[in-house]
């Protein structure tokens, strides 16, 4: 066969093979797959979620005691004056016509710590007033985790500086004003939570205007 004749057959071959593929592309124009991917399931959370903070700040100072002896204490003006129980051998760290908070004399400010406010001139009722704080507390506070709730009574945990503290809030209506009028607050470690609880009831059950 001449030249011509090998250059007639590869054309014949080129035009059978080129036919064969767009017959085949007619009947299946989608090349056939093993299936479409997909993400595979995440066997653990995307994001990492650190463990809650163990230990205490001040691990030299002993935790809060429960049964303190008490003295009294007083605040306010002559228009709304109270007298309420404080611990013995406590000292004031602030005092205002409306806040004052109490230390055990010689503690480092991240050990414990009792506050009282008075909250007469917010107008709000204990509900309002107990739903506004724990809106402020998510805004305020690290990892915050709400323990309890009551109908005016809240307990707490937050982290702070890499240690978990633990945090009661009481609310009083002293005058049957159907508004919260005092706010007591007791905030400390976690081995301060049994003493804290304890001490926030008896200043509560203690709280009197004069």
């Amino acid at each position: 066969m001449g030249w011509r004749g090998s250059a007639a057959a590869a054309g014949l071959l080129v035009v059978g093979l080129v036919g064969g593929y767009a017959a085949a592309y007619a009947l299946d124009p989608e090349p056939t797959t093993q299936g479409a991917s997909t993400p595979v399931t995440a066997q653990s959370p995307s994001v990492p979620v650190d463990p809650i903070p163990t230990g205490n700040a001040q691990p030299s100072v002993p935790g809060l005691q429960t049964d303190l002896p008490m003295r009294e204490g007083r605040m306010g003006s002559n228009r709304f004056r109270l007298v309420h129980p404080v611990p013995r051998g406590w000292a004031k760290i602030y005092s205002a016509p409306d806040e004052v908070k109490w230390k055990q004399a010689g503690n480092p400010d991240n050990t414990y710590l009792l506050r009282i406010e008075q909250v007469q001139s917010l107008n709000d009722t204990i509900d309002e007033v107990l739903t506004d704080r724990i809106d402020e507390l998510r805004d305020e506070e690290e990892r915050l985790t709400v323990l309890e709730r009551t109908a005016n009574t809240l307990e707490f945990t937050y982290v702070s500086e890499g240690f978990l503290r633990h945090g009661f809030l009481t609310w009083l209506d002293l005058r049957g004003t159907g508004f919260a009028e005092v706010e007591i607050a007791v905030t400390g470690r976690e081995v301060d939570a049994r003493g804290a609880q304890q001490l926030i009831n008896r200043v509560a059950a203690g709280m009197r205007q004069t």
